[in-house]
């Protein structure tokens, strides 16, 4: 058999990341394989890769701010049904800190154990 000698070989190609913005405001990334080109919605929007890595810190940071309010409504309800629970004759103040959940000093600087005093 004859040796042909080397073949050549076509570089890989690297496949392209596509950073897009669906309408419902969702970021996305898409990988496209070498050469082809992707079937989008028209209402998915491509952006820049920069553009679409800002929009992401900022949708991070909404989300953080939106669960650090959820949190503080939350801690809120606790010390409310604490504080409410304590006012009730039998209910020690063990019992109001296990059924509210609220394990926190209260804000105006007196502890669980003065609150129901």
């Amino acid at each position: 058999m004859l040796n042909p000698g080397p073949l050549p070989i076509d570089p890989p190609v690297e496949p392209t990341v596509l950073h897009v913005v669906y309408e419902s405001g969702a970021l996305g990334r898409i990988t496209v394989s070498a050469g082809l080109e992707p079937v989008l919605a028209d209402s998915v929007q491509v952006v820049p890769q920069a553009v679409w890595e800002s929009m992401q810190a900022q949708m991070r940071e909404q989300h953080e701010a939106r669960i650090a309010e959820l949190q503080a409504a939350e801690a809120e309800q606790r010390r409310e049904a604490y504080k409410a629970l304590v006012q009730v004759p039998g209910i020690t103040e063990a019992v109001a800190r296990s059924l509210s959940g609220h394990t926190e000093a209260l804000d105006d600087g007196n502890t669980l154990a003065d609150a129901g005093s």
